[in-house]
């Protein structure tokens, strides 16, 4: 995904992408970043990374007839291409133009087309990790954190996890 206003119209957060570290890691409204704040060279090819404060807004960060599925919806997925010990690879893109080699397992079978487009680390706001793992958004929470799945460059694993919202990973939609 990579917008930067929500379904409404409204902008994603009023000082929308953030580019100071400090600034990131202290917000509790919705916000966008783009890798190292270069969308010439990272925008097209992975998107933008929002915090989890976006994703849960009630203007809706997906367009119209799509939302951002719940980790419940993920396990359906997950399970659909084989469980966690495999999906992920069947999401990844293959080869190494978006991910490091080896791209373990990576054969594209489901096209969900998945780039390695790494993070915004919530605890300090610096970007890393591109090319090595994506982490991707769930619509819910537990509680002072949220659920989301990570794909990595040296495995076919697409597992859950559960962590900060000032994070700032990929989005994903699913069609209503």
């Amino acid at each position: 995904l990579k917008v930067t206003k929500y379904r409404n119209g409204d902008n994603i957060d009023n000082i929308d992408n953030i580019t100071t570290n400090s600034d990131w890691t202290s917000n509790t409204s919705g916000a966008y970043g783009v890798y190292n704040n270069d969308a010439t060279t990272y925008l097209d090819s992975y998107g933008l990374l929002y915090n989890w404060y976006a994703v849960d807004n009630s203007s809706n960060i997906c367009p119209e007839g799509w939302h951002v599925p719940t980790r419940d919806e993920y396990d359906v997925l997950s399970t659909y291409l084989g469980g966690n010990s495999v999906a992920g690879g069947k999401m990844k893109e293959t080869g190494t133009d978006h991910w490091n080699s080896p791209n373990t397992g990576a054969d594209n079978e489901s096209g969900f087309t998945a780039r390695g487009g790494g993070l915004r680390y919530g605890a300090n706001g610096t970007y890393g990790n591109k090319k090595r793992f994506t982490w991707i958004w769930s619509g819910t929470s537990s509680g002072g954190n949220a659920y989301y799945r990570r794909l990595q460059y040296n495995s076919a694993d697409f597992n859950e996890y559960n962590g900060s919202k000032n994070n700032g990973f990929s989005v994903r939609c699913l069609e209503d």
